[in-house]
């Protein structure tokens, strides 16, 4: 099952009063149906490929107007793996048409009915239910999004979502329009906003062991880095080492950089912490990982003066 259709089947079972059942119907009613006459008949067809939410459209429909349903299966493309479900109402619909102004300022009779925060929110989470979908939390594209067929939709869905301060954007689709979510914060608070709770907490639960695997990916990255980075810089010493030992013997040398010398040789995989600690270990004196960096600088530049010269 994906986490989609997981918020779904949780949002269904989301009790609401009137107020709410007639916005969230409202959501239902105009961005998943159309108005037909069928043998003379006055016909509001609500179309789906999911059965849980074709059962949330019936109960809304039954209880807000007595509505007499025929319920159709309609196969669609090739390649679909689910039928087409087809909900038509077919009693009361001049009512339905009328307290929606289905056919006329439909926009302006959402904003009507959207008058508080629970009917907003009612609407939304019919929204959702009908044309919206959120990728799974797993992968690593957080996308939460609600498909309209026109602009005019999609901006006032768009400014329901704004309202609780999710900053929801717009984009054009090839068959329409969709508000959309990319931040996992606004896609979790947009979940539990419209009421599926259950489901917020599986979306956080896996968002966080991956966000933490990533993290500890990251860490594990940089220690693999690092201890490239330190083998090459070891391999360059070892090779001025080469060259210094070849052109002078050590009693020309500084005391305190044989003692480098000596150390790297002893250790060459070891990085410059590590040959701090050692430093101190084999010659019971301190010294900082700027101090040995600072010697083998000073072995890079002998051996880079005897490179000139030959």
């Amino acid at each position: 099952m994906t986490f989609a259709r997981t918020v779904k089947n949780e949002l269904v079972t989301v009790p609401t009063i009137h107020e709410e059942m007639l916005a969230e119907f409202s959501a239902f009613l105009n961005l998943a149906c159309e108005f037909e006459i069928v043998d003379k008949k006055r016909i509001i067809s609500f179309q789906t490929k999911n059965p849980t939410v074709t059962k949330r459209f019936l109960l809304l429909s039954k209880t807000l107007y007595d509505t007499e349903t025929e319920l159709l299966q309609k196969e669609i493309e090739q390649f679909s793996k689910k039928p087409l479900i087809v909900l038509r109402l077919t009693k009361n619909v001049s009512k339905i048409i009328n307290e929606h102004d289905f056919l006329g300022d439909s926009i302006g009779n959402i904003r009507l009915i959207t008058y508080s925060d629970i009917t907003k929110i009612a609407f939304l989470r019919g929204a959702f239910l009908v044309s919206g979908s959120v990728n799974h939390p797993k992968t690593s594209n957080y996308h939460l999004e609600i498909f309209a067929n026109n602009e005019d939709q999609i901006i006032l869905i768009q400014s329901l979502m704004n309202h609780f301060d999710l900053n929801a954007r717009i984009t054009k689709r090839r068959k329409g329009f969709i508000a959309y979510l990319k931040d996992a914060e606004s896609i979790s608070d947009f979940i539990k906003l419209i009421g599926a709770h259950n489901a917020v907490f599986k979306f956080e639960d896996i968002r966080i062991k991956r966000d933490f695997n990533n993290s500890i990916n990251r860490v594990i990255n940089m220690e693999i880095a690092n201890e490239q980075k330190s083998y090459l810089a070891g391999r360059e010493q070892l090779e001025n080492i080469k060259i210094i030992r070849k052109h002078l013997s050590f009693d020309q040398i500084d005391d305190k950089i044989v003692k480098v010398i000596e150390l790297r040789e002893k250790y060459p995989e070891a990085n410059l912490r590590e040959l701090s600690e050692l430093y101190e270990l084999e010659y019971n004196e301190k010294i900082s990982r700027s101090g040995i960096n600072h010697r083998l600088n000073k072995i890079k530049e002998m051996a880079s003066n005897y490179r000139k010269e030959n």
